[in-house]
């Protein structure tokens, strides 16, 4: 039985919040008057959150890997909201082909289709393998994601076990170990980003939950420190320096509805899982190998805990 965490109303308070945040700032943001971009607030609305493995310096392009990936489904019918961590390491079959694909590699392969792509190529596999419509997108690289952090200020983070990596790998490709000791840090945005990325020490499933408490940070310190007007006012700003990092087919008025719905929903209403080794199972490969693709006896069940019995309409 997947367990609720005892912050998901502040986890999704946080996704939510992060994703506002960046939509202020993302140049690919939809226009409000788009006709096909307006939710109404009635029925399920279902967003792909993607953090891609693009180094500074990487020119402004979205054929790149994602270190994230998260499905936030919001489902005002029956008042909850769930979260989906999906482990890189997974594999599935897109619409259009039987074979087996990393699902970290999406955005690379529907790039290789078409430019600007990839986000669509994404959301029709996960459609496809889930059994459910993914409305919108958001990505975001390394830069957004520190600058995001570096903007607030930092943000305060618990570590629960000692955090080993001698291979963590650096922005030039190079290594950068990490030495970690339990207890309560202070990280900068790169420090942040080294601590959601890190998994040698583990695997996928505990990155994602170290992704969780980065997503908690960061929403702790804007709301401690109210922090929304000033970030507001910086908008411009951070508008120039994020430029071709964030990309997103979201609009305002979807964010401030959201940010709404999420802020009266009660706690007990919104739910959090993971692809975990409860729901994927191995699979063979022509040559010998195997590879982890979701179990499609159990994967229901999980469907359905995380996003209500009916996820599929």
């Amino acid at each position: 039985m997947q367990q609720r965490s005892p912050h998901s109303r502040l986890i999704i308070l946080a996704l939510l919040l992060c994703l506002l945040t960046t939509s202020i700032i993302a140049p690919t943001l939809a226009q409000e008057d788009d006709p096909v971009s307006s939710w109404d607030g009635n029925r399920r609305f279902t967003i792909l959150v993607l953090g891609m493995d693009r180094r500074p310096g990487a020119r402004d392009t979205l054929n790149v890997r994602t270190d994230a990936i998260l499905l936030l489904s919001v489902n005002p019918a029956e008042q909850t909201v769930g979260i989906l961590h999906m482990p890189r390491d997974i594999h599935m079959t897109t619409p259009y082909t039987d074979d087996f694909i990393r699902i970290n590699t999406l955005l690379v392969e529907g790039e290789k289709l078409q430019e600007d792509y990839g986000p669509y190529y994404a959301m029709d596999t996960y459609q496809y393998n889930l059994g459910m419509y993914v409305d919108r997108y958001i990505a975001f690289d390394f830069a957004a994601f520190t600058t995001i952090v570096d903007t607030v200020g930092g943000i305060d983070v618990y570590v629960p076990y000692a955090i080993v990596d001698d291979i963590f790998p650096d922005m030039n490709y190079g290594y950068d170990p990490l030495y970690l000791a339990p207890g309560l840090h202070r990280f900068d945005g790169y420090e942040a980003l080294q601590y959601a990325r890190t998994r040698h020490g583990d695997n996928d499933i505990m990155r994602g939950e170290r992704q969780m408490q980065v997503m908690l940070g960061i929403f702790r310190r804007i709301a401690e420190n109210n922090l929304m007007p000033s970030l507001l006012m910086q908008a411009p700003q951070l508008l120039d320096s994020l430029r071709g990092n964030i990309y997103t087919d979201l609009n305002l008025p979807e964010l401030l509805q959201l940010g709404n719905y999420a802020m009266t929903l009660p706690e007990e209403n919104i739910r959090v899982g993971s692809i975990d080794v409860d729901y994927r199972i191995y699979h063979p490969l022509p040559g010998g190998s195997t590879v982890f693709i979701p179990d499609r006896e159990t994967l229901p069940e999980l469907l359905a805990e995380v996003f209500g019995e009916r996820y599929f309409e």
